[in-house]
């Protein structure tokens, strides 16, 4: 809440967003294996590195030619020299658990980028919706509280994207749609 004008309050409604996943991409590192006798392991080279891991996919029907190189997440790593760096995307979650399963030393599967489906129109205009009446419930609370009522609204604010993002750490909370509010105060 905030007073900001004698006259209005502002709230911040919400409600929740179902956001649906359009589609999955896989970051692999191929990092060149330098022979060690002390633990008995034989250097490979990244091609080599490929050459097996392309072998494994296949077992699992991931073919290698879909991956692509991602040349620059390469330039910007620290082992340009002695890495490369592939993605892959896929709207399967079964793909994704098919290749993340694939463990080989010197592969490395970097991370999982999740990209959510773009709200249209309609989606904004529904979620605004009942985000501004729970704005509208809070204030009409907030305002009996002060002997006073709601009025029209002045302002709506509106700072979601039409593009929706995952974060890896919350991702079993629910998503929230929410808008700014601003409320013209009456006296009863």
């Amino acid at each position: 809440m905030n007073a900001q004008q004698q006259n209005s309050i502002t709230v911040f409604g919400e409600t929740l967003n179902d956001i649906k996943i359009k589609e999955y991409i896989i970051n692999i590192e191929f990092r060149e294996i330098v022979s060690d006798n002390y633990r008995n392991v034989d250097g490979k080279t990244i091609d080599e590195l490929k050459k097996a891991y392309a072998s494994a996919l296949s077992k699992v029907n991931i073919d290698f030619s879909q991956f692509e190189e991602d040349l620059l997440y390469r330039i910007t790593s620290y082992s340009y020299n002695t890495s490369e760096f592939y993605l892959y995307q896929t709207s399967s979650l079964d793909e994704v658990q098919r290749i993340l399963s694939q463990k080989m030393e010197g592969v490395t599967n970097v991370r999982v980028d999740i990209l959510a489906e773009e709200l249209n129109h309609n989606q904004i205009g529904e979620l605004s919706k009942k985000a501004i009446e729970d704005a509208k419930n809070q204030a009409i609370i907030i305002a009996s509280k002060l002997q006073k009522k709601i009025g029209k609204i002045i302002t709506i604010e509106n700072s979601n994207y039409r593009s929706q993002v995952f974060y890896s750490g919350r991702m079993k909370e629910p998503a929230k749609y929410q808008v700014k509010v601003t409320f013209l105060l009456e006296d009863e």
